[in-house]
């Protein structure tokens, strides 16, 4: 797999093409036609969902966070408002949102700067340096019987070391993927990860690094960072387990050669098969005593 490093902010990173896992989170989890339509409006620069007020202040918190955590990620722009009650404050609001940057107000950046301090020193207490690179952004190729596809990713944080030639160590490398929650519950998140499918994130992460690093193959390392936003901002640092790369790697390869067929065949399926019939779940099934087979 051939590979290059993208020299780009966040913002010039979601308007590059190029499959990628949260394209595939879509293909996988909704349908072809769901992930083309989103890179198609993404290219038309319409890629915003219909959020609620309440949901675009999460993001932007959660946004903030992740950039304050990491060093490194989206424009910041700290506005002098107490809260968006004017028409002046919300027309800056606006404006900052339509360049590309994230408003905040100056008290709320307070609580949050403190906040990301809370967090990084959790994770330094848990014994991971964030000492390497944020933001890498990443572009390859992933085969498939189709040809060639050309692929993107931007890791949150990546360390390596025994890269260079007179290096005494092994080469080796860990990625930390950073996730801003309410709630860090081991049992919670993991049915998170599952519903979301972290687990081909971590595949298409991994497989860029090593393709842009071929000494780094079967070496990468990855752990997921839930941190919490609030008191007593504690995390949970888990490793994928052997299942769980396993998965993540057949829905990640799965979603590279649905994509490449899609292109092919200029044919994105959706939800609809020939023969296809509705049942009842096995566990109400079992509710209302009916045998699961009929």
């Amino acid at each position: 797999m051939t590979a290059r490093l993208l020299d780009c902010s966040p913002d010039e990173y979601h308007r590059l093409p190029g499959f990628s896992s949260s394209l595939a989170k879509i293909l996988i989890g909704r349908s072809a036609s769901h992930a083309r339509d989103t890179f198609v409006r993404k290219a038309e620069g319409d890629a915003e969902e219909d959020l609620t007020d309440d949901q675009v202040q999460r993001r932007e918190r959660g946004t903030v966070l992740h950039a304050l955590v990491l060093g490194k990620g989206k424009r910041i722009e700290v506005l002098p408002y107490d809260k968006y009650a004017t028409n002046e404050a919300r027309a800056a609001r606006d404006a900052a949102r339509a360049a590309g940057r994230v408003p905040v107000k100056a008290s709320k950046m307070e609580i949050h700067e403190r906040t990301a301090i809370a967090i990084k020193s959790r994770i330094a207490s848990a014994g991971h340096d964030l000492d390497g690179v944020s933001e890498l952004g990443i572009a390859w190729q992933e085969p498939s019987p189709h040809g060639p596809v050309d692929c993107r990713a931007m890791l949150d944080h990546v360390t390596m070391w025994g890269l260079e030639e007179d290096s005494p160590h092994v080469p080796g490398a860990c990625i930390y993927d950073v996730k801003i929650v309410d709630d860090a519950e081991p049992r919670l998140n993991e049915r998170t990860s599952e519903r979301l499918l972290y687990g081909i994130q971590a595949a298409a992460y991994t497989r860029a690094l090593a393709a842009l690093h071929p000494r780094l193959a079967g070496r990468i390392g990855f752990r997921f960072l839930f941190c919490e936003h609030k008191r007593p901002y504690e995390i949970w640092d888990p490793r994928p387990d052997g299942a769980f790369s396993e998965l993540g790697a057949r829905r990640w390869i799965s979603a590279v050669h649905a994509w490449s067929r899609g292109q092919a065949e200029s044919k994105w399926p959706g939800y609809l098969e020939p023969g296809a019939s509705i049942s009842v779940p096995t566990w109400k099934l079992r509710e209302e005593g009916i045998p699961a087979d009929g």
